[in-house]
């Protein structure tokens, strides 16, 4: 039998812009190859709850509480991830540590270079300002003048251990807007303000980036299970 389409969940924290990104492609149906999408939401009132009722999605609250919880959190995600028949699970805005699933490809969106600036404690603002300082550096040591052109990069990756190192699905340059670095440079900005303004910037390129990148993921998954059924008829 030919597979054309498998279910996703989007894994989210907080407001759920990068999950309202997914969801509105996929009520548009841009992704024909995910046959239904869920979101889960790790908090109770997390501002992607909202942005999934506006958008009509199925969602739930699979709350993690803290540290302590993330063992018992991961148990609850998988259960519910295998009753649903969940495929495909992608990490948009989650803050806590996802275990592997069985039979489960997990994406994440890192808004920089993996190999650079990811890892175990980059996320949120402090992958920027990590792109941001290394800049500071090149432009210290006299290598590139404030005023030349420089990049970060969206990577969207499977997530495996070591964290953030994980096999890239796909990626995107992003130039860095010129008065940030000058800013930053002439100290009108500060590295925490300079960020911010990265974090804006980068983030519009998120929205644009994740649902082609979903489809590439759920087009991975159909490969390989029509492979496997091949081989078995």
């Amino acid at each position: 039998m030919e597979i054309t389409s498998i279910n996703a969940g989007i894994l989210a924290s907080g407001g759920g812009t990068d999950a309202n990104a997914i969801m509105s492609a996929y009520k548009i149906g841009f992704m024909p190859e995910v046959a239904e999408i869920r979101l889960i939401s790790t908090k109770d009132g997390a501002g992607c709850l909202d942005k999934a009722e506006k958008q009509h999605v199925k969602n739930i609250v699979i709350e993690c509480t803290g540290k302590p919880d993330v063992t018992d959190f991961n148990q609850r995600l998988s259960k519910y991830v295998h009753d649903n028949d969940i495929m495909l699970l992608i990490l948009a805005g989650c803050i806590w540590e996802i275990y592997p699933i069985e039979g489960v490809l997990i994406i994440n969106i890192h808004p920089a270079d993996t190999k650079k600036h990811g890892g175990r404690h980059m996320y949120g603002l402090k992958v920027h300002e990590r792109v941001l300082s290394d800049i500071m550096d090149i432009v210290y040591r006299e290598i590139q003048k404030p005023e030349d052109n420089f990049e970060t990069c969206v990577i969207v990756h499977e997530v495996g251990f070591p964290i953030d190192q994980g096999p890239i699905i796909m990626s995107a340059p992003v130039n860095i807007p010129k008065e940030i670095i000058i800013g930053l440079h002439r100290e009108v900005l500060s590295l925490k303000d300079a960020a911010v303004k990265l974090q804006q910037h980068v983030l519009e390129y998120e929205w644009i980036f994740l649902p082609a990148a979903v489809r590439a993921a759920a087009r991975k998954i159909i490969d390989n299970k029509m492979q496997v059924t091949n081989k078995l008829s």
